[in-house]
């Protein structure tokens, strides 16, 4: 039996998110896997984590020992949303330490939780995208040349944490100013009227990638932190009951799978990643990739009749495989360097 661990929590906004989702997603995992539960305090400490949701609540999680038992798990389930989880720095650390992790590499993470980065590779390759500007300032508001209204974005940050529309030039003052709060660039973008939202989630399994169902997101309307997660009419709370446009829906599935296929590959993304889009018509927009979903987008793969408990799989079994692929590079080389120049060193 494989001892796994999942990991939630971590200096984010998204927090508080993250303990749900690594809580809800330890009750899924197989039988085949022994689950040892770690938790990121608000301030990064790794401790062990506790299955009673009142420790979070409370602060007593906060206060468990510190974890210290890495090599005894085959793999680590990334469930941090946003801050080091997302960035690739939690990838990167693990890598150091020699142990498998479900999501993106420390690279390909960083590009896609940067929605700057996201926007200028999707460009590159041809993606449609919209217009936008990079703010390095709050000062650079001046340097702002598309016209009202605007989407307003911090640079790292998910859940639509930060983001705001400005359809004034107080507004987007407002806008950039509290984007600026979150982190060091800013994003400005042109406003995307009269469009709907639709999301799909991207796994491998045995090597193939695979898309989950479409789903229709909240209309026309743009989304607050408050309503994805709160609302019970608009987000997260009911996505899974939804009724979509099954019309519109089969229109645009073959070009929305493809689309997001290829930005999985275009960013050597691993793990379960949910790709959003903007469609206006005859526009398909990439708007944005999470590396780390809400609740691994699980209720899009139960639309598409993929369990929870698969999904688990497939994320454990690709991390495990893509480890041992790393393992067979060439790390050495004998360039017997040192004994070549041994004369240069001296002694002390």
């Amino acid at each position: 039996m494989l001892r796994i661990g999942i990991i939630y929590g971590g200096n984010s906004t998204e927090h508080d998110v993250s303990i749900l989702t690594g809580l809800h997603l330890a009750k899924h995992v197989t039988e085949a896997y022994q689950v040892t539960l770690i938790y990121l305090t608000r301030d990064n400490r790794i401790v062990h984590g506790s299955r009673k949701i009142d420790d979070y609540i409370s602060g007593k999680a906060a206060k468990a020992k510190k974890f210290k038992q890495w090599q005894k798990l085959a793999c680590v389930v990334n469930c941090c949303h946003g801050g080091v989880g997302e960035d690739g720095t939690l990838a990167a650390v693990l890598r150091f330490y020699n142990i498998p992790i479900t999501s993106c590499s420390s690279v390909s993470g960083w590009l896609q939780q940067s929605k700057i980065a996201t926007r200028q590779v999707l460009t590159a390759a041809g993606f449609l995208q919209p217009r936008f500007q990079i703010l390095n300032s709050s000062a650079d508001l001046s340097l702002v040349e598309l016209p009202l209204p605007l989407v307003v974005k911090p640079d790292l940050q998910g859940s639509s944490i930060g983001i705001s529309i400005a359809r004034t030039k107080d507004e987007l003052r407002t806008a950039v100013d509290t984007a600026f709060s979150l982190g060091e660039r800013v994003i400005v973008e042109e406003y995307i009227a009269d469009m709907r939202e639709v999301n799909v989630a991207v796994m491998r399994e045995q090597n193939k990638i695979i898309t989950s169902a479409l789903e229709i997101v909240g209309g026309e309307k743009f989304f607050s932190f408050e309503e994805k997660y709160f609302n019970a009419d608009s987000g997260f709370i009911k996505k899974g009951g939804q009724n979509p446009d099954d019309e519109f829906l089969n229109k645009i599935e073959k070009q929305i799978k493809f689309l997001a296929e290829r930005a999985y590959e275009l960013f050597n993304a691993s793990g379960v990643v949910r790709v959003d889009f903007m469609v206006r018509g005859e526009e398909v927009i990439l708007n944005e990739i999470n590396t780390v979903p809400g609740f691994m987008a699980y209720h899009l793969w139960l639309k598409a009749r993929v369990p929870y408990g698969v999904v688990i799989d497939n994320l454990v079994q690709e991390a495990i495989a893509n480890h041992q692929k790393k393992q067979q590079f060439i790390t050495y080389y004998d360039s017997k360097i040192l004994a070549k120049n041994r004369h240069l060193v001296v002694e002390f």
